[in-house]
């Protein structure tokens, strides 16, 4: 039998990862896209609780963008000191706000829902702190774009079921698999695969007997000696 396609292969484990744990929906995902940069640029080498007290203090003293791009980066920097890295991450919001209000005349990302997606991506990754992953986030939840972010937990997995090569960091598996993500399967294969990721295949003592991906995962059949192919 001829092999699965990349494409073929993802969909297997979409579906696979959807039957246990659900398709989250896109519509629920989707956030203005200048405060979604802004959180994901917050999420950086960090927890998800650090990133959303940060949010939420920055949201207390700046509750809207222009007062944020307004203020002092001392404000700012304190303001999210406790997601870590808060020079950095200040330097990356107040940047990306002052150039998009000097080139575009205001605070507003709208402009990228027009563009193709590497070129949307490019704009993007062109601001200091924006890397492939904060653009991908930016495109597929603030304008349904089917990019496809792979954060630690989606690289660690996909490496585990030979999708992606051992070399990949994020960014070079994310433009890897993107193309054969199938259409609309990028929100439940993103998500899910995050939460497979934290839950079951952890980066030490993966739960691979309580994995849905075990019947297709090389790693997995390895580690729980099940030596036979895995299906095609």
């Amino acid at each position: 039998m001829p092999r699965k396609t990349l494409a073929a292969r993802l969909r297997d484990v979409s579906d696979r990862l959807g039957a246990r744990y659900g398709r989250p929906r896109r519509s629920a995902h989707r956030t203005e896209p200048l405060e979604n940069l802004v959180l994901t640029i917050l999420s950086q080498n960090t927890t998800d609780a650090n990133r959303d007290r940060a949010f939420a203090a920055l949201k207390e003293k700046f509750p809207t963008i222009p007062l944020l791009a307004e203020g002092s980066p001392r404000d700012v920097e304190e303001a999210i000191r406790g997601g870590g890295l808060a020079r950095a991450k200040t330097r990356a919001i107040l940047s990306a706000l002052s150039r998009i209000r000097r080139e575009r005349g205001g605070y507003t990302l709208d402009f990228l829902d027009g563009m193709p997606l590497p070129e949307a991506r490019e704009y993007l990754t062109s601001f200091p702190g924006v890397g492939v992953k904060t653009a991908n986030i930016v495109l597929l939840f603030s304008f349904g774009k089917e990019a496809f972010p792979v954060d630690t937990h989606i690289l660690r997995v996909t490496k585990r079921l030979g999708l992606a090569p051992p070399s990949a960091d994020l960014s070079r598996a994310a433009l890897l698999l993107e193309p054969h993500v199938p259409r609309g399967e990028a929100v439940p294969l993103h998500i899910n695969l995050i939460r497979l990721g934290r839950e079951v295949c952890r980066p030490r003592d993966p739960r691979c007997p309580e994995c849905p991906l075990l019947p297709v995962c090389p790693e997995g059949r390895r580690r729980t000696g099940k030596t036979r192919k895995a299906p095609r």
